[in-house]
């Protein structure tokens, strides 16, 4: 049987100081690899007769196990998950304030509106319950105006009447410790969450250098036995089936399927 009129021009060599299969193909042929190893391992595995020319180049079932083994191995890997555009902790905060704030705001309107109608005017001047984060708005301003209730320098002349609305508000529920409580969440999801982990960063380049070195198996495995097919190999419908031909496209109907001369 004659060999190969060429030889693959993109094939992993191996790097003897430390013994590991180095790519000398594209990183974009790595990613096309499994996809072709699939193909081949497909038709080799349920046609009987590929089976069998493959045979007779010295191909057997540990060799098609291999494949098998090193395709589940690339396959193992996930992309990492993309970082969420905001930080849980500042997300919750987010949303409890969104919980309280139509509730909070009606407590400080009935508790305000009769007895004390000035004050309930200041406070709530413009501002009310909103959904997501135009909820910590509003609750930001709430909070400024009844803490100008308690000691802010241009309502001297109330501070008297203001004090007493404030004691109201407390034995509604809304007291200092409330307030403090909301002013932290208010912090909370104005907050930046801190900066990524080294870690994770070093996590992530371990992850792709054995996600890399996996396609690096996968692909010497395929150059091996893509190319001993076509040596065992030559009806076309049999190569189509394994991914090493194209078939005929209407525009070249009288012309032959292109074979691939060497797989990529």
């Amino acid at each position: 049987m004659s060999q190969p009129k060429t030889k693959s021009k993109e094939k992993p060599s191996v790097d003897a100081s430390v013994g590991k299969p180095v790519a000398t193909v594209s990183r974009e042929t790595l990613e096309d690899t499994p996809g072709r190893a699939l193909s081949l391992l497909r038709a080799i595995g349920t046609s009987k007769l590929i089976r069998a020319a493959m045979a007779d180049v010295g191909y057997e079932t540990k060799d098609h196990q291999e494949g098998w083994e090193l395709l589940h191995g690339v396959s193992g890997f996930a992309e990492d998950k993309p970082v969420e555009a905001v930080d849980s902790s500042v997300r919750d905060a987010i949303l409890a304030l969104d919980r309280w704030d139509e509730d909070g705001f009606r407590t400080v309107r009935a508790t305000l509106m009769r007895r004390f109608p000035e004050q309930a005017a200041f406070v709530l001047d413009g501002i009310g319950p909103a959904e997501g984060p135009a909820a910590v708005l509003g609750v930001k301003a709430l909070l400024v105006r009844l803490d100008a209730l308690e000691n802010g320098p241009d309502r001297k002349a109330t501070r008297k009447t203001d004090h007493e609305a404030l004691a109201r508000l407390a034995k509604a529920g809304i007291d200092s410790k409330q307030r403090a409580r909301l002013a932290d969440l208010v912090a909370q999801s104005e907050s930046v969450s801190d900066a990524p982990d080294p870690n994770q960063a070093t996590a992530r380049e371990e992850r792709e250098a054995a996600y890399l070195t996996a396609l690096i198996a996968l692909r010497g495995w395929y150059e091996e036995w893509s190319q001993m097919a076509r040596v065992a190999v030559k009806r076309r419908d049999y190569l189509i089936r394994m991914g090493l031909a194209t078939r005929k496209t209407p525009e070249k109907k009288g012309e032959e399927d292109e074979e691939e001369k060497t797989p990529s």
